[in-house]
């Protein structure tokens, strides 16, 4: 009796084992694909922040000589314009009260180039 219990439980074995196939449900891929596009994004992120980094950088490159030199010419233009000086005074409109006192330079018309202020 034991010999035909043993029997029958290997021959159910092999039933059930044969009766698993070895494909893969419509689920199981899921995870490698997700898994997979994450990678594709990552590397496309890195990508595109290295693009932009490089890009931020030749701009960089390319505006700082352009600044530098709108900063020497401007220094150059209004250098030989200045041609007098004068103190001023800056004077509250409706008390007449004197709020500070500076120096504005002149060119050659008499138009205000420039206003330095020193508060006193």
């Amino acid at each position: 009796m034991n010999r035909g219990k043993i029997l029958w439980s290997i021959l159910f074995g092999l039933l059930v084992l044969s009766a698993c196939d070895d494909k893969k449900d419509g689920f199981s891929g899921l995870s490698n694909l997700v898994e997979e596009r994450s990678e594709v994004r990552q590397a496309l992120s890195d990508k595109n922040n290295r693009q932009k980094a490089l890009e931020r950088q030749q701009l960089n490159a390319d505006s700082k000589p352009a600044v530098v030199l709108g900063k020497e010419k401007k220094k150059r233009e209004i250098s030989p314009i200045v041609l007098y000086e004068r103190d001023v005074e800056v004077v509250d409109s409706s008390n007449r009260m004197a709020l500070a006192k500076g120096i504005a330079y002149l060119n050659k018309e008499g138009q205000i180039v420039k206003i330095t202020i020193t508060r006193e």
